[in-house]
């Protein structure tokens, strides 16, 4: 046993730059693994821990005119109501300094904050909101520099207000900043009275005892058919915003959906990372045992059987594994806990105190210890199987020949030296497949993350733009004269384009099912017919005509979501404006407004009371730079606000008045995903490094013979380094060629599953720069790692190269 400690000891401790090797790349991706894991286990436990501690209500109404407390009361007596609460939401605008521009926020009133029972609000630090102050998220100190002890300045029904900020206050039911969430405010019911006028409630939340879907729908159903008896309207407002539904899960996060969708791809991409470098630790195996050949025929020629020296490898492989585990679990753990808390603040939740995950530990040591056993079984198969014969009928010099040795052999003209190291390239040819597999990976997912970068910024960018042809839009309060307002906005400096748009939320289903309180709110836009400041991306069926009356044209995903085809008839219920029937003519793609859909504005107009008046209004400027579109709608604002036409805070886009800032908002919430996403495509490509490093170390080793006999006949150190960097180079440029090509159909499946999990339209556009990239990293790449075994094998004199054994 003695020998065979010593040459467990020998494999690990003398060949310290193998050992580092296996060690780093188990470990890598044991890392990458246990962070996603424990990550993601210590975010969804803080998460749902928060969530479910907020009360979340069962059931969510947004109610128009808003409700007394007579009728909250009256609600509190149907069947299968537990409790009813009320609370107000309403916009504002807000800005830091008197001369700063005004931004829209959200403000919330509550009758008792010391008394609330669904959708909860937790003071963080300071004080409740009172009659003079107010109290702000958390989260927008960072996100909108609002400072606890300072003031703001707001304005509501053109009035304006300086408020001090007293308290900061947390609730999970509004959208947080790092996901194009605005400022938001808290105030008392009895103050926002004093600032509007009204103290009646726009929000309802309900709760059952036991929350079951169908009948806590059933609940809603009445509470509903009741308050539309009383000329009510009732939509849902459950979050998320641009989702809203009147009934959720109580004990599910809202955000749960998008949080899965991101730890599923980043856990496909961790176990990528993984399965590459096991395909790495096989290669390594295999190229040691393929190198000890001699060592495992003396040692069974002198009596050694297959379980010793299967012990020996498999105790390797072992103390690598633990080396791994030693090195990755610490850092498993500070890497869950950053992205925990990268996490915790782009979904502004307030963090639990550091906590272990057990699953994550026990991931890593599984991964460690038994991945690359299982790894290696095939080269210990090997190596075990392998006869005193076989194994001592080779010295080192051989050369398999086959069609490309043939192939290299009749090119005469050639310099020896290229036809060398092509032939030596692709020697061992299982090795090459293998090295190959973890290139190829490496590369197809840098180029797919990418693509699928290029695909968000030419979608919400290029297509975007050639559909919105607006660079400043803005929703009145209330419906306006078109001629009126498009003639003083057309006179005013660096306008050169405007349209005035109807728009409605009507409930849209199929004409041929019956109507149910579970049919869709749709955006109802008022088309001037035809229209300079939209492009239509139409995707079946055909755009709006002049001369079409009771004609529509659809969102897609809208369509998709309610079964609607091109030639279907729907129908409309514009409330107290009764319901009508409509043609869709065609389907388009909006990747911003995605429950969507347009008509003659006329025709919309007519239907809703509202003929030659529209609240919507799109303008083309002179201006197309960001600064100069900011500035062209701050000028606009003010010029209707001094003729009092009041302007809608919240507005269409999310509270953004331009188009630059739209987009800008949309790429922020998607930079999260990417930026993800492309710390994992770097961490691939760097075991795919490793795994190039590997392959032409393993090369130099079993070559020193031959670089002996080399330099004996006179190569200088020159050529034989040239040799080796040439083999890393045409390992690495033909990785890349062939995954150049897969990254194509990886790229587009990819962007789908983005578009899905996004629950918006992404359009595919390869990017050519992602291949140059990728070409140049391999490249750099397969110099670097070329370059220390050749190095290595330049310093060999050749005494010692001739007596390797």
């Amino acid at each position: 046993m003695g020998v065979i400690r010593h040459k467990i000891w020998n494999e690990v401790w003398q060949h310290k730059g193998r050992t580092l090797q296996i060690v780093f790349i188990i470990a890598i991706g044991a890392f990458a693994i246990g962070m996603i894991i424990g990550g993601r286990n210590m975010f969804q436990a803080r998460a749902g821990e928060s969530w479910r501690a907020s009360s979340p209500a069962m059931i969510t109404l947004a109610v128009d005119p808003a409700v007394d407390d007579a009728m909250l009361t009256s609600l509190k007596g149907i069947r299968g109501v537990e409790q009813v609460e009320g609370y107000i939401q309403t916009t504002l605008e807000w800005r830091l300094a008197p001369t700063d521009a005004w931004q829209t926020g959200g403000l919330i009133a509550r009758d008792d904050y010391t008394d609330q029972r669904y959708n909860q609000s937790q003071l963080l630090s300071g004080q409740w909101p009172t009659r003079k102050v107010f109290a702000f998220e958390k989260g927008d100190d960072t996100a909108f520099g609002l400072q606890e002890g300072g003031v703001v300045y707001i304005r509501l029904n053109d009035r304006e207000y300086t408020v001090p900020l007293g308290g900061v206050v947390t609730n999970l039911t509004n959208l947080p900043p790092g996901f194009g969430g605005t400022a938001q405010f808290y105030t008392t019911r009895t103050r926002l009275g004093e600032l509007t006028g009204s103290t009646n409630f726009n929000r309802i939340l309900a709760g059952a005892p036991v929350y079951d879907e169908t009948t806590v729908t059933a609940i809603a159903d009445r509470m509903q058919d009741r308050l539309e008896k009383q000329d009510i309207e009732v939509t849902g407002a459950a979050p998320p915003p641009d989702q809203p539904r009147r009934v959720a899960d109580p004990s599910v996060y809202y955000l749960q959906s998008n949080l899965d969708s991101i730890f599923v791809i980043m856990g496909v991409m961790a176990g990528l990372a993984l399965l590459l470098g096991l395909l790495l630790v096989y290669n390594t195996i295999n190229g040691v045992v393929s190198r000890q050949v001699n060592q495992i025929g003396m040692m069974k020629a002198v009596g050694a059987g297959s379980g010793q020296i299967l012990l020996i490898y498999l105790s390797n492989i072992l103390i690598y594994g633990l080396l791994a585990f030693i090195v990755s679990a610490p850092l498993g753990v500070l890497g869950a806990y950053g992205l925990y808390m990268f996490f915790i603040n782009v979904f502004n939740i307030t963090p639990g105190p550091f906590s272990l995950s057990p699953p994550a530990i026990l991931a890593q040591l599984a991964i460690t210890m038994l991945a690359p056993i299982l790894a290696s079984l095939g080269p210990l198969r090997t190596a075990v199987r392998i006869t005193v014969r076989e194994a001592i009928s080779t010295y080192g010099l051989t050369v398999p020949t086959g069609f490309l040795e043939r192939l290299l052999a009749g090119a005469q003209r050639a310099p020896r030296l290229l036809l060398l190291t092509v032939s030596n390239t692709f020697r061992n040819k299982w090795r090459v497949l293998l090295t190959q597999a973890t290139l190829v990976s490496s590369g197809v997912i840098f180029m797919m993350v990418v693509s699928t970068q290029q695909s968000v910024t030419y979608t919400f960018g290029d297509v975007l733009f050639s559909i919105l042809r607006f660079d400043v839009a803005f929703q009145f309060e209330q419906p306006e004269r078109i001629e009126q307002i498009e003639a003083l906005t057309l006179a005013q400096p660096g306008v050169e384009a405007v349209e005035m748009w109807g728009l409605s939320s009507p409930k849209m289903w199929p004409a041929d099912r019956p109507q149910s309180n579970e049919d869709q709110s749709v955006q109802l836009f008022g088309v001037p017919l035809p229209t300079r400041l939209y492009g239509p991306h139409l995707e079946a069926g055909r755009w709006l005509q002049p001369g079409d009356t009771y004609a529509v044209v659809l969102n897609e995903r809208l369509a998709h979501k309610t079964g609607i085809s091109v030639g279907d008839r729907v129908i409309f219920d514009q409330g107290p404006h009764g319901k009508s029937e409509w043609e869709v003519v065609g389907l388009f793609l909006d990747p911003v407004l995605v429950r969507s859909a347009y008509a003659p504005r006329d025709t919309l107009l007519r239907e809703i009371g509202s003929l030659n008046r529209a609240s919507t209004i799109w303008i083309q400027t002179t201006r197309t730079d960001a600064a100069g579109e900011a500035a062209m709608a701050q000028a606009l604002r003010q010029f209707y606000e001094q003729r009092h036409f009041k302007i809608d805070a919240h507005g269409l886009f999310f509270g953004r008045d331009t188009a630059g800032q739209i987009i800008e908002l949309i790429l922020n919430n998607f930079g999260v995903i990417i930026a993800l996403l492309g710390g994992m495509a770097l961490l691939i490509g760097l075991v795919g490094g490793v795994a190039l490093s590997g392959i032409l170390s393993l090369n130099v080793l079993e070559r020193q013979r031959e670089i002996g006999v080399m330099r004996a006949i006179g190569a200088s150190s020159a050529s034989i380094a040239g040799m080796f960097i040439g083999e890393g180079l045409l390992l690495g440029w033909l990785s890349w060629g062939i995954a150049a090509v897969l990254s194509l159909p990886a790229a587009y499946g990819f962007t789908q599953i983005l578009s899905e999990a996004a629950d918006n339209d992404i359009l595919f556009k390869y990017s050519p720069t992602g291949a140059l990239y990728w070409l140049v990293i391999v490249t750099v790449i397969a110099i670097i790692a070329s370059w220390f075994p050749a190095h290595r094998a330049t310093q060999m004199s050749v005494r010692e190269s001739l007596a390797y054994q």
